[in-house]
């Protein structure tokens, strides 16, 4: 073989002679060229990918930018795969045994198995990335809590083909092991019931939506934000800044409370005033807190304050109004706001509240 490719014949008018000794079937020369070769390709590659990338981006400021930075974000599995091409063609110039060509032969397939699977995985990333704009700006972020899960199973499902590429090449009977699954189907089933129940349980989630991804909500359990609905588990940040991790097939089962729904916050409240309060002070109070109440911008035109009942330690009144925002903080502030003009109003009217002092709660 040595004597028949010309590369060796031409190496043989400058090289000495231990160069050509064959190891394992193939010259030493060749053995340590292919280091030498791959580093070779390993700058063209990269040379090629700086200039695509310098005329990519030229490009995209004209046509489908996204699309054209998510290739040049992905661009690492894209040179892999044209350092394998370049390497196969290089290769058929250098004269090696039959057993090192099938070994390479595999070892290519293997890395564009590879760097096809990291390339997919990278375009599930710009087309979610993609997808999450557009649903804002059409008005439909609701439906972003899909996005993660329909994210997962795609990376799963690109993740199992490429495996089945790669034992295939390995000349594995794909179709065969796949047939012997089904004589421990049962086991296995029965082994991944509780798998399969999460995951239905996850779709079910994400399609009903009971509480999306970054909802606060109130569960069977505890209060928190919604962090992840994965493919087995859902996660919630609570308060304490702990996470809680609930199987989805159990979450789906709950009563979820999600405050995300809310266009209005309630407002409910007891001040409860002494019992040496005249009338002429009840409804002076009556009359202030009302018209606070009703003077407010933050507060719906619905809100009221009425003499609610005569309890054992003091006269109560019942606050009861929407505050007209979904975000708690707005909320926090609009009441604390009417507790401290209730205040100045049962000041001004000249009683107090009850003692032992109880304020509004």
């Amino acid at each position: 073989m040595t004597e028949s490719n010309p590369l060796t014949a031409f190496l043989e008018q400058f090289l000495p002679e231990w160069f050509f000794a064959s190891k394992y079937g193939t010259p030493l020369w060749v053995w340590m060229s292919l280091p030498l070769l791959i580093l070779t390709i390993s700058v063209i590659v990269k040379l090629v990918g700086a200039v695509s990338l310098l005329l990519l981006r030229r490009t995209g400021r004209m046509q489908k930018q996204w699309l054209v930075e998510s290739i040049c974000e992905g661009r690492s599995p894209l040179q892999v795969a044209l350092g394998v091409v370049i390497f196969r063609g290089a290769k058929t110039l250098l004269p090696m045994s039959a057993h090192l060509q099938v070994f390479l032969g595999y070892a290519e397939a293997a890395i564009i198995i590879f760097s096809a699977i990291w390339f997919l995985l990278n375009l599930t990333v710009a087309i979610a990335e993609r997808l999450r704009v557009f649903l804002d700006r059409s008005g439909r972020s609701h439906a972003k809590a899909v996005i993660p899960l329909a994210r997962k199973v795609a990376n799963t499902a690109i993740v199992i083909i490429g495996i089945m590429f790669f034992l295939q090449n390995m000349n594995v009977n794909v179709g065969a092991m796949l047939a012997g699954l089904g004589i421990g189907g049962l086991a296995l089933a029965l082994a991944g019931q509780k798998t399969v129940e999460n995951l239905f349980g996850g779709i079910a989630l994400v399609m009903d939506q009971p509480a999306r991804v970054g909802d606060p909500c109130n569960y069977e359990g505890g209060t928190g934000v919604v962090e992840d609905v994965g493919l087995r588990s859902t996660r919630i940040r609570t308060p304490d800044r702990s996470v809680v991790t609930i199987p989805n097939s159990k979450l789906a089962e709950m009563k979820i409370e999600s405050f995300a729904f809310r266009d209005q916050i309630l407002l409910k409240s007891l001040v409860r005033l002494r019992y040496e309060t005249t009338p002429e002070q009840m409804k002076s109070v009556l009359e202030g807190i009302r018209g606070l109440l009703s003077a407010h911008p933050d507060i719906a035109e619905n809100a009221r304050a009425t003499f609610n009942s005569f309890s054992d330690t003091s006269l109560d009144i019942e606050i009861f109004g929407y505050v007209k925002s979904s975000d708690y903080n707005v909320f926090l502030a609009v009441r604390e706001k009417v507790f401290l003009d209730i205040m100045d109003v049962v000041v001004t009217s000249g009683t107090a509240f009850s003692s032992p002092a109880r304020q509004p709660v």
